[in-house]
C-alpha cells in the first residue's frame, strides 16, 4: 500500500503543490459539519459514474465513481428520491439489496461549480480496517493542492468521516482507498455537503485538478485490482 501510495504522489508532484504547513483542509468530526444531504434522482443509476441531487430535487451535480470487486468497476445509485445510497453494481441483477459487489477505492467530485467548503459522508463495512483520503482542492489564488490523510480507522458497521476546507481552500476532489480487503465498502451514504462560494474554474484549471486526481486514483487503482480479482476468486 505504501509503494503504490508513494507512486500516485509523484504523479500528482508535476501539476500539484504539496501541503503547505498550515492545514488548510482538515479532516474534522463528522458531527460538525451538516451540509446539504445528496439525494437519489428518483431513477436507478448504474454505470462507471452515478450522479446525485445536491439537495431534494436540487441540481444534479455530485458524482461517485469506484474501483469495486466486480467486472468494469460498475457503481450503483439507488432507485428513488431519498438519501444517495452508492454500492457497486448488482451481483445477481433485481438481487437483494445486498447483493453487490465491495468498493475497494473511488471519488466524490462536484461538477459545474467551484468544489466544497466541507463534506461528510459515511462507510458501511463489513469487517474493521484502515482507509486512505487525498483531498484534492484549489486555494484562493487557483492553486492546486493536495491532502493526505492516511490509516483512519474504519469499523465494523457504519464510520463516519468529514473534511473541511478554510482559508478560500475549496475541495475539488475527494478520493478514499481501504487498506485492505477485509475493510472493502459496502455502502457509500449519508454523504452531506456544502458548496463552496466562488465561481466556477477555468477549463486550464479543471484540467490540471482532472489530470492531479486521475493521476492519484490510477495509481492506486492498479494496486488494487489484483485484489479485487483475489476477492473473487475466494
Amino acid at each position: 500500500m505504501r509503494r503504490v501510495l508513494m507512486t500516485s504522489l509523484a504523479a500528482a508532484a508535476t501539476i500539484a503543490i504539496a501541503s503547505p504547513a498550515f492545514a488548510d483542509v482538515t479532516n474534522v468530526a463528522a458531527s460538525s459539519v451538516q451540509g446539504t444531504l445528496v439525494h437519489g434522482t428518483n431513477t436507478e443509476q448504474t454505470a462507471t459514474t452515478v450522479t446525485g441531487n445536491l439537495g431534494a430535487n436540487g441540481p444534479n451535480i455530485v458524482n461517485f465513481d469506484a474501483d469495486t470487486t466486480g467486472p468494469g468497476d460498475l457503481v450503483r445509485l439507488q432507485d428513488g428520491s431519498g438519501q444517495a445510497d452508492v454500492t457497486g453494481a448488482e451481483i445477481t441483477l433485481g438481487g437483494t439489496p445486498n447483493d453487490t459487489y465491495a468498493i475497494l477505492s473511488g471519488n466524490i467530485y462536484l461538477t459545474g461549480h467551484a468544489g466544497m467548503q466541507d463534506i461528510e459522508f459515511g462507510f458501511t463495512s463489513g469487517e474493521v480496517g484502515t482507509i486512505d483520503f487525498v483531498i484534492t482542492a484549489l486555494s484562493a489564488t487557483n492553486t492546486v493542492e493536495t491532502f493526505n490523510f492516511n490509516n483512519l480507522a474504519i469499523g465494523n458497521g457504519d464510520t463516519f468521516f468529514a473534511f473541511l476546507a478554510s482559508n478560500g481552500e475549496a475541495i475539488t476532489n475527494v478520493f478514499y482507498s481501504v487498506d485492505s480487503p477485509p475493510g472493502s465498502i459496502s455502502i457509500l451514504k449519508q454523504v452531506r455537503i456544502d458548496a463552496a462560494p466562488g465561481a466556477i474554474p477555468e477549463p486550464a484549471t479543471w484540467g490540471m485538478m482532472l489530470l492531479g486526481f486521475a493521476g492519484i486514483g490510477m495509481a492506486m487503482r492498479r494496486g488494487r485490482k489484483a485484489t479485487g480479482r483475489l476477492l473473487q476468486v475466494a
